[in-house]
């Protein structure tokens, strides 16, 4: 299919976004789309935020097809023109918008959820950026547009099916990219960062990651906060407290289970950190 055709194919798409949820899950799903669409934008009151959102982790695709966005984060702006993918994970420090001297902004997009889908999407934002050209990357392109038809069309009746979707595109777009990674940017201890991820289930103390920076406990409190700004310690705590709120809402995880595995000893202290965090207590978001 030619660039033009398949333009015109995802142009044709219906103006209009879908939420894809199901009765049941009896088994945990990592990569799940659960919403998608093909938007419009014209004003620049158009705005969304990634940072101060007491939600769920989640990761959005989003693929412009006219017009102009704008993404921003503490690397500064990128342009988002025709052909470009913008991917992201949500809770991050970053704004994508409608720019005053642009007149509109056409886009279609994905949601996903899962701890795959985060890791991938996390994954490609360190090594390749938030904002990536897809211009020679067709494969791609086409099976995120057949994904989107096939949600739109309510055609993917089971989780089990849109999850091995989900996941197909991430791998995909992998195939494509994964062996041509830009020049990795120096990000503020993100070896670390990424060693708290992986370790998510450890009560690591501040000494402990000092020693994995091997650096000074005070030195590395100091440099720490100024850099991250947040101490070690309550940005490892928010990190668990929001992994502890994805595996709550995408898995068949107790109260005390999804404790243990984010590194919470002591139940009874979870509960009361993630409400004093969230507004809600782990069990009632659970039920809701």
């Amino acid at each position: 299919m030619n660039k033009e055709s398949l333009l015109a194919k995802f142009q044709a798409l219906p103006i209009h976004r879908i939420s894809t949820k199901y009765s049941s899950r009896k088994f945990p799903l990592h990569a799940l789309a659960v919403l998608s669409g093909h938007s419009l934008e014209t004003s620049s009151e158009y705005r969304c935020e990634g940072e101060a959102l007491n939600s769920p982790s989640y990761v959005v695709w989003q693929y412009t097809l006219s017009g102009k966005g704008i993404f921003e984060n503490k690397k500064g702006k990128q342009e988002l023109l025709p052909g470009s993918l913008m991917i992201v994970s949500v809770p991050s420090p970053h704004v994508y918008y409608l720019p005053e001297n642009s007149s509109h902004w056409e886009f279609i997009f994905l949601v996903m959820i899962g701890r795959e889908a985060l890791r991938i999407t996390q994954m490609i934002e360190t090594n390749l950026g938030n904002c990536l050209d897809m211009t020679n990357h067709d494969k791609t392109v086409n099976t995120l547009f057949l994904f989107v038809q096939s949600l739109q069309k309510n055609e993917i009746g089971n989780p089990f099916i849109n999850s091995n979707y989900t996941y197909g595109l991430c791998m995909t777009l992998l195939e494509e990219l994964g062996d041509h990674p830009r020049p990795k940017k120096n990000q503020p201890f993100e070896e670390l960062r990424q060693f708290l991820r992986n370790n998510i289930e450890k009560d690591i103390s501040v000494q402990e990651m000092a020693e994995f920076c091997n650096i000074s406990r005070s030195h590395f409190s100091r440099l720490f906060s100024e850099q991250m700004g947040i101490s070690p310690r309550l940005y490892l705590e928010d990190l668990r407290l929001k992994t502890a709120m994805g595996i709550l809402y995408n898995e068949r995880s107790s109260v005390k289970e999804t404790a243990m595995r984010c590194g919470f000893n002591d139940v009874n202290y979870f509960c009361r950190l993630f409400k004093k965090r969230f507004g809600i207590s782990p069990g009632k978001f659970k039920e809701q």
